[in-house]
């Protein structure tokens, strides 16, 4: 997975069509399976995986293929006392219950809601968030003064959802500026069917 360029939403819940996606009698538990029919990765916002508790996240383990893949948000710093205290999970506990198939850990979104995210344009669009990689996470963490991470992740701008050849653009334009193409891209209540469309697009450039 170490050139590869994943592209997913946040959270299998974060589908702008959910509730035509997903069948009306398919039990709620069950989503993420169905996703995983479709789609290659998620995204755990830290908000979500820190109130799952350890079979929950060994669920989501066996729920998936082998080829499937999640990245998760960093958890913002508090003390082992507030952690114990309102039993979040941590993450060591997420790492071990998911495996090989936790793909890296990606910087803090500053803005969590998915709705604020979709209003990113310009510059802010382009921010690049440090991605480690699981293989690498035993490694020093990156220099926080460097221009770009040595694996980064990106937020798909909105106006992109469904241009593909403007995605293609930015996607090139980026690779270019970083030196590599992005090891993630997010993108903030997509359809299925753009998800679906981004996925081929990285098939096709080559970078899945």
């Amino acid at each position: 997975m170490s050139n590869t360029t994943m592209v997913t939403c946040r959270g299998w819940w974060d589908l702008a069509d959910s509730a035509f996606f997903y069948p009306e009698d398919l039990p709620h538990d069950w989503r993420l399976s169905y996703f995983a029919n479709s789609f290659r990765a998620a995204l755990l916002p830290a908000v979500f995986w820190t109130d799952a508790d350890p079979q929950t996240a060994a669920q989501w383990y066996d729920d998936v293929p082998p080829g499937f893949r999640f990245a998760a948000e960093q958890s913002p710093t508090v003390s082992q006392e507030t952690q114990d205290r309102h039993h979040q999970l941590k993450p060591a506990q997420l790492e071990q219950r998911l495996g090989a198939k936790l793909d890296a850990w990606i910087e803090p979104i500053d803005e969590p809601a998915s709705t604020v995210i979709s209003t990113i344009t310009g510059s802010d669009a382009n921010r690049c968030l440090r991605y480690q990689r699981r293989q690498t996470a035993q490694r020093s963490n990156p220099d926080p003064d460097r221009s770009y991470p040595s694996c980064y992740g990106l937020i798909a701008p909105a106006e992109l959802h469904r241009d593909l050849r403007g995605a293609r653009d930015w996607l090139r334009k980026m690779a270019e500026q970083q030196g590599q193409a992005p090891s993630l891209i997010i993108m903030a209540r997509p359809s299925s069917t753009d998800l679906s469309a981004w996925q081929e697009l990285l098939d096709l450039l080559g970078l899945s």
